[in-house]
């Protein structure tokens, strides 16, 4: 390949990327913020579910560790 030929498909390329660009429907202003409040709901849920399970497990081997050396 030579100069030219390069740079007529980077100029096609570019073109190609314009028109798909325009393509794009962005999602609107209300579903975006739906959208972020469902996440945040669901990390705050699953984060306390873990929480929990790892409470459970430091009382579960606390107490077993200490019958261990009874």
């Amino acid at each position: 390949m030579n100069y030219k030929e390069i740079k007529e498909k980077l100029i096609n390329y570019l073109k190609e990327i314009q028109s798909e660009s325009k393509k794009v429907v962005w999602p609107g202003k209300n579903y975006v913020t739906a959208a972020t409040i469902i996440v945040f709901i669901i990390v705050f849920l699953v984060a306390v579910f873990i929480m929990l399970i790892d409470f459970g497990f430091a009382k579960f081997f606390a107490y077993f560790g200490r019958a261990g050396l009874r």
